[in-house]
């Protein structure tokens, strides 16, 4: 018993440390959380206002919504069970270390870690905001050239940082078209932990550019822009880089909704000429596969749209986020959110590295509007389904597209998908696949992880960007990288 109260004064600061930094991190996820529905509720209010819903529409969101919320409710309940396991086994052993006075941690010393813990999950922004001088692109310093630019583009060629390398005359160029909503800088990871996908193709020496969308807010070229535009911009851009690289054809590179651009602009025959080549990221080819967007409640009016100060509307980036993230609500509630940092900074001693700060940063700041036209393509293709004959759901320049002009262009496809995505399932990636078998220009590679591993750690140990391995389904493969290379 005299053990027990000498740790009560450690225990007892201790518990109150811990209990102040779990109201701190859970003020500020709430926080967080709720100006995002504000926002949102803002808008749908509005929109709602001007074109008010049907009867059916209604039902459709009430009914989706009580959906998330369960979801959501037994996310926690689950969280909490295993949390309060783990807490509940650590605490007994320590209870028993004290009382029988054993080998091993203490209570006074649990709590203690357990407040170091909870104070380092609260004081997680500070490190978000420290992250931007490592995350990302910065265009205006030396490692980056701006070579050309369109009216809704600007095209950046990506030097390498790796010492020693140069970019070779000899290799064939590439552009990565990054999607609209999420933002460029995810490309660009952090370049200087060895984490960026960009950068794995310049530290090789690959002539790398990529495609910038300029400033939606101020740009009313972007905020008007149509998919049409957007293929004929990316022809100038592809046009520009063989002017640059000896005349050599270029790599259309896209991920996620860029890819599946990249995709229709290939298909569309306008690119025959500058672009011989495309790879494709986590892209949702046929979104009918993902049950986390296509069985959203479908809007049969102006709803997630903003009128900007030029009278353009376009599609509000807060609204789409935040539907992204109520796509996964059981692992983004503010609750959770804390639970998971903490489980986190304990398995890590304290020491989680820059890929959590950096993660975060993109979560929450890259929020980017959308040009209305490109926005409701892309709502077609997680709505429409690939016609029987290959056809997609939508269409440039008022010609169908068709994923078999691929075999009659004679434009290789390297396509890879995260296993364990849940947003781009390995089937809604994948779907293309069947008007292609047979053909020898489809390279179809599972890698590992989920929807941004391949963008956040590049040169994972099982599946290197730059290597051959075996990818998630055992089968014998090689890297986007190497894939550049090789065909160079």
């Amino acid at each position: 018993m005299n053990a027990l109260l000498r740790e009560m004064p450690d225990f007892t600061t201790s518990w109150w440390r811990y209990t102040l930094a779990m109201m701190r991190a859970s003020n500020r996820e709430v926080s967080e959380f709720n100006d995002n529905l504000f926002i949102a509720a803002h808008i749908a209010m509005t929109a709602a206002r001007d074109n008010p819903l049907s009867m059916l529409e209604t039902f459709e969101i009430l009914e989706h919504n009580v959906g998330m919320a369960r979801k959501g409710l037994a996310g926690m309940q689950d969280k909490m069970a295993d949390y309060a396991f783990d807490q509940m086994e650590e605490a007994t052993r320590a209870f028993l270390n004290t009382v029988m006075n054993a080998e091993g941690e203490k209570l006074g010393g649990y709590m203690r870690r357990e407040a170091e813990v909870m104070e380092a999950v609260s004081n997680f922004n500070e490190q978000i905001e420290a992250i931007a001088d490592e995350f990302g692109f910065h265009f205006n310093t030396s490692n980056y050239r701006l070579v050309h630019e369109t009216d809704a583009f600007e095209l950046y060629q990506v030097l390498p940082l790796k010492k020693g390398v140069e970019v070779r005359s000899d290799l064939k160029p590439v552009i990565l078209v990054p999607p609209y909503m999420l933002g460029v800088h995810i490309l660009s990871f952090l370049p200087y932990e060895n984490k960026s996908y960009s950068h794995s193709f310049a530290n090789e020496g690959i002539p790398t550019y990529v495609r910038v969308v300029k400033d939606i807010m101020t740009n009313e070229k972007v905020q008007t822009m149509t998919p049409e535009q957007d293929c004929e911009q990316t022809r100038e851009l592809c046009a520009k880089v063989m002017e640059l690289n000896g005349g050599k054809k270029v790599t259309l590179n896209g991920t996620c909704q860029g890819g599946y651009i990249c995709l229709m602009n290939v298909l569309s025959g306008k690119l025959q000429d500058v672009c011989d080549a495309l790879i494709t990221n986590v892209t949702p080819v046929d979104g009918t596969y993902s049950d986390a967007i296509s069985g959203m409640p479908t809007m049969h009016h102006d709803f997630i749209t903003t009128t900007l100060p030029s009278g353009n509307k376009v599609a509000n980036g807060y609204l789409l986020s935040l539907g992204m993230r109520f796509v996964a609500i059981d692992r983004e509630s503010p609750l959770v959110k804390v639970l998971d940092q903490a489980s986190l900074q304990r398995a890590t001693d304290l020491n989680p590295g820059k890929t959590p700060a950096a993660l975060f940063r993109w979560l929450l700041k890259e929020r980017v509007h959308l040009p209305l036209a490109i926005a409701n393509m892309s709502s077609h293709t997680f709505q429409d389904a690939i016609a029987d004959d290959g056809t997609l759901p939508v269409k440039l320049f008022d010609k169908p597209l068709n994923i078999k002009g691929l075999i009659d262009l004679k434009v290789p496809w390297y396509q890879n998908y995260a296993i364990k995505d849940d947003l781009v399932t390995p089937p809604c990636a994948t779907a293309g696949n069947k008007f292609l078998e047979g053909w020898d220009g489809l390279e179809s590679v599972a890698f590992f992880g989920g929807h941004v591993a391949i963008l956040t750690s590049p040169y994972g140990k099982k599946s290197p960007v730059n290597g051959s391995f075996k990818d998630a389904n055992g089968k014998e493969v090689r890297g986007p990288v190497k894939f550049q290379m090789d065909i160079a």
